[in-house]
């Protein structure tokens, strides 16, 4: 019963942002028509933001805008964008960066572009990134905590590790977590695949949506507990099919693995 909620309420939210950006679309089709001077325009030439202070906290709020963080050439922050509409700003060490408009828009002049690059020995307090439409790329980040919010799109994280609790939630897309080292990893998929290679350290819950998972452990068996409720789809440990309300392995790394609906595979390296 559980798992068709979830397929409810899973296929509602797509409908509803399909729905929602079809119309807005009809609209700026229809008005650009009738009013040639109109123009939603939201990019423009690039602009780069020098940040004068060390940074701890990491806070990001913006909509449909495409989001890479990679690892910097010196020992500076440094943002840059080609979208109108963003502000970036500190308040002691705590960078934020957030979009002007506080809705998705329909942009006509291009792809809105953010980079944000960090020195390569920054342990982030906490990172705090929201998305909406589009991809986000974060590689070589190090943090004791964070909280993300993908919207619709593909993200990826890349050799990305949390000291103390890692949140993530996506509404619809892909999430690929390559390379990585989550403790106390919280995830609530949405819409769409989702992949991890890595260690999962502490206590893990991890709710899947709908779509297929892969799910690659560094380690065996042997060093996780993984309690398995089991939703629409086959789980699979390694080549053996598992049942709902089973339990595997005796080690200190747990997993709860709630499914969804779509097809879910564990493996280990070992």
């Amino acid at each position: 019963m559980r798992a068709w909620h979830n397929v409810i309420k899973y296929s509602a939210i797509v409908l509803a942002v399909l729905l929602v950006v079809g119309v807005f679309a009809g609209i700026v089709r229809l008005l650009s028509f009738f009013l040639p001077g109109f123009n939603l325009g939201n990019t423009g030439e690039w602009k780069t933001y020098e940040i004068e202070n060390e940074i701890g906290v990491l806070d990001v709020d913006i909509h449909q805008i495409d989001l890479e963080i990679m690892t910097s050439s010196d020992s500076k922050f440094k943002v840059e964008s080609n979208y109108k509409h963003l502000t970036v700003s500190e308040q002691e060490n705590k960078l934020l960066i957030k979009d002007e408009r506080n809705f998705f828009f329909f942009n006509v002049s291009g792809k809105a572009v953010l980079k944000l690059y960090v020195p390569e020995d920054t342990v982030f307090d906490k990172l705090d990134i929201k998305t909406g439409a589009g991809t986000a790329d974060l590689e070589n980040l190090r943090a004791k905590t964070i909280e993300m919010d993908f919207g619709a799109g593909k993200a990826t994280l890349m050799n990305v590790f949390v000291n103390d609790h890692a949140f993530l939630d996506t509404g619809a897309g892909k999430i690929s977590i390559k390379d990585s080292q989550f403790n106390n990893l919280d995830l609530d998929m949405g819409v769409g695949n989702f992949e991890f290679s890595g260690l999962l350290l502490g206590k893990n819950v991890l709710r899947m949506g709908v779509g297929s998972s892969q799910i690659d452990l560094t380690g065996s068996l042997d060093d996780y507990e993984i309690s398995i409720e089991k939703g629409l789809g086959d789980v699979r440990v390694g080549q053996d099919k598992v049942g709902n309300g089973e339990r595997l392995g005796k080690g200190d790394r747990e997993i709860s693995l709630k499914g969804g609906v779509g097809s879910i595979q564990i493996d280990f390296s070992e």
